[in-house]
């Protein structure tokens, strides 16, 4: 939430709380281990993301209070790192006598602290309680409908956190709605075993309450380790809307709907960089380091600096750098007015899971009958047709426009849209790839069993029972947890040690060793059915030297040599690299290439082409129809024919590509007066080199007609020219055999 909130938490410190949690399977965790974890993980939470919130810690079942039971260790107030640091010392202390403390009179006090705390201040009151149920109470049914009208007028919202407790409670079984459900929950509360009395009588005395306080308490029976975790970690968010409208049906129907974010991007917080040379301070303003950036034009032999009003964008257009202003730019932008429209409908099938490359939003309708109406029956009869909606959205004026998918979505509470982005052509990438070998009946029948064996959703547990792992209702963020943990605990302990992630936290996003055990029947399968191959990589040699190995691999005298010969070839290259620029700054052109080579003449016109220091495409264009014809006369029997087109091949590309086209056409016609009777001109014909029409660049005069006619009014004779040489080139081979 983004308002203010105060929280208690009321922790159990009895003897029971220090024993052994039952429900981790291969780790020994104790019970008030846990309950300390999941308190240090809501503290970091209101440390980093809440600075309005408020939270106490009450201690019950503990010898020191004066009471006898409950004992405040931390009064309302913003947490710090003191109180961070207090909480988890607290499993180091003593074990006490007593079993466990009474939960309704720790309940009975802290609530009415919170009340007479809060008092007329617009606050959220919240209370977490962690026990195990083993502590004894005076309190009847009597006593807890006074508790019960207390909670009610004070309007608390109250989480009981049961750490192996109340085990047999269901949340969704308990429903008032749903009469045989009701009733399966209350035989399996009044025939559950525990190991004392008063767990059971505690437990008779909670599901009392809840049945009572169903808008303002909840039960969290910690089956599994990592859903009590799931309490604390979680980030709540303030909803807000980032879109209110109109949804155009067609030009006369539109709804009011609101777009809310259904998930984000979590972004870690930004830190910033503290001198240590300056005298040390709390206050964040102190001693931050600032980046301060000159800029200077590279050409500039004293680096004078450049005010940044002055300088502007430059976008490269053929050889030209072309500079455009903020307002030119903002000129040139797509405008867009804000809009979001529906354009149809498609099957649900037409649209694969992996087309959705955004966040996703949630559409609902406003708080008006008729707008909810009219959304709901869109929703419902898409979910009959098995179909989808496709809208245009733009979310703000002058915005980029997206086409969005919208999945309807309808539950026992709400109907929504599910918005997500689509991609568009030029988004999607189709990669190569070489075919695989075709696999046999025995192959395909492997993969699939393995495939359904290592279904997620699927896994049995202990008892037999179909559960699903890796709920992402259950899954923090590890990268936010773990940074927060790192951040806390170099601030208490001031050291540059890392602290381990949470082994439950770790074991509950790693589900594979449940899944590969399960699965092994099937994993034999694959093996036996595919022959597999270890793929040796030769490991690169490593580049760096290290002192041990050469003094392990090596005489002294001979590490002296090697190193006297690196330092030489470090100097030559630093050398080197301070030559270069110096050139490039002074505007030296050593290596710009003046003139084509007859060697490898297409690599040299490439290279004059696209440099861009110095223009050199009218010279090296010339320089090209001097090699081309040079190639073409000195051949023997067109022995440099091929050469030659390719070279010509060359040409006509970059012409197209520098708007030289009269050049190449002209210099076509003067191949075709000059070779018009020979075997070249033949094959120019035959592989189709013609004119450049303005169809492949517009300053071309020639239509794309003309340039098809400019071959094929020679195309037989030519033709015949071109299979004669072919017959003398195979009686030469023939000879030579």
């Amino acid at each position: 939430m983004a308002g203010k909130e105060a929280t208690l938490v009321l922790l159990d410190v009895g003897a029971s709380m220090y024993e052994p949690y039952k429900q981790v399977q291969g780790k020994e965790i104790r019970r008030i281990e846990l309950a300390i974890d999941c308190i240090g993980m809501m503290i970091q939470q209101k440390i980093f993301n809440y600075k309005n919130h408020e939270v106490g810690l009450v201690l019950f079942g503990t010898e020191d209070a004066e009471d006898g039971n409950t004992f405040y260790i931390q009064t309302l107030s913003p947490p710090d790192l003191e109180f961070y640091r207090n909480v988890t010392e607290l499993p180091k202390h003593d074990i006490p006598k007593i079993k466990g403390g009474d939960i309704f009179d720790a309940l009975d006090k802290s609530v009415s602290t919170l009340d007479d705390h809060v008092k007329t201040k617009k606050m959220d009151k919240k209370i977490f309680v962690l026990t195990a149920g083993f502590g004894q109470t005076e309190y009847n049914e009597k006593k807890i409908g006074k508790l019960i009208k207390m909670i009610e007028k004070v309007d608390v919202k109250i989480n009981f956190i049961a750490l192996d407790f109340m085990n047999e409670y269901d949340v969704e079984l308990d429903d008032p709605t749903k009469p045989e459900n009701q009733e399966i929950l209350n035989n399996r509360m009044l025939n559950s075993i525990y190991e004392s009395k008063e767990q059971q009588i505690n437990q008779n005395l909670i599901y009392y309450m809840v049945q009572e306080l169903r808008n303002h308490m909840r039960i969290f029976p910690a089956n599994i380790a990592f859903e009590l975790y799931s309490q604390f970690h979680t980030k709540q968010m303030q909803a807000r809307a980032s879109f209110r409208g109109d949804f155009q049906i067609n030009d006369q129907t539109f709804l009011q709907v609101l777009i809310y974010k259904r998930c984000a991007e979590e972004k870690l917080p930004s830190l910033k960089k503290h001198s240590a040379i300056g005298e040390f301070s709390s206050e964040q303003n102190r001693n931050i380091v600032r980046n301060d950036t000159i800029h200077y034009n590279p050409e500039d032999p004293n680096m004078a600096p450049i005010e940044r009003e002055n300088i502007i964008k430059g976008y490269q257009y053929g050889r030209s750098l072309i500079p455009v202003d903020s307002i030119m730019e903002d000129k040139m932008k797509y405008q867009c007015s804000r809009t979001f429209q529906l354009l149809g409908f498609v099957e649900r099938s037409q649209i694969p899971r992996h087309y959705f490359i955004s966040n996703v939003d949630m559409v609902v309708a406003v708080d008006s009958e008729q707008s909810k109406k009219c959304l709901s029956a869109l929703i419902i009869a898409l979910i009959a047709t098995k179909k989808v909606a496709i809208a245009r959205f733009v979310g703000r004026e002058k915005g980029s426009p997206k086409m969005v998918v919208l999945l309807p979505h309808k539950s026992k509470s709400y109907q929504c849209f599910w918005m997500i982005t689509l991609p568009t052509s030029e988004d999607i990438r189709h990669f190569q790839f070489s075919a695989l070998r075709k696999s046999t009946p025995n192959q395909q029948i492997a993969v699939a069993s393995l495939i359904d064996k290592m279904d997620l959703e699927t896994i049995p547990n202990q008892s037999g029972e179909p559960e699903e792992l890796l709920k992402m209702k259950y899954v923090a963020n590890p990268t936010r947890q773990y940074f927060q943990q790192v951040v806390m605990h170099k601030a208490i302990t001031r050291t540059d040690v890392i602290p381990p992630i949470s082994p439950l936290i770790l074991e509950y996003l790693h589900p594979e060793s449940r899944i590969y055990n399960y699965a092994q029947d099937a994993i034999k399968r694959v093996k036996n059915a595919f022959k597999f191959k270890v793929n040796e990589i030769k490991k690169p040699q490593d580049k760096k030297v290290f002192w041990k190995q050469l003094f392990d691999e090596q005489t002294t005298q001979q590490v002296q040599q090697q190193i006297e010969e690196e330092v030489v070839e470090i100097n030559r290259e630093e050398e080197e690299m301070v030559n270069m620029f110096a050139k490039q700054k002074l505007g030296f052109k050593d290596d710009i290439i003046q003139e084509i080579g007859s060697v490898d003449p297409i690599s040299d016109f490439k290279k004059m082409i696209t440099e861009k220091r110095v223009d050199q495409v009218d010279s090296a264009l010339q320089q090209m129809q001097k090699v081309i014809i040079g190639l073409v006369d000195q051949s023997v029997k067109g022995s440099f024919f091929p050469k030659a087109l390719e070279c010509l091949k060359e040409m006509r590309k970059a012409c197209i590509s520098e708007d030289e086209v009269p050049v190449f056409n002209k210099f076509l016609f003067v191949l075709k007066d000059k070779y018009n009777q020979q075997v070249f001109w033949a094959q120019i014909v035959q592989q189709g080199i013609t004119l450049i029409s303005n169809i492949e660049n517009q300053k071309s005069s020639v239509t794309a007609d003309e340039a098809q006619d400019f071959l094929n009014k020679e195309d037989n004779k030519h033709q015949q020219m071109v299979d004669q040489l072919q017959n003398e080139e195979e009686d030469l081979l023939a000879d030579i055999e």
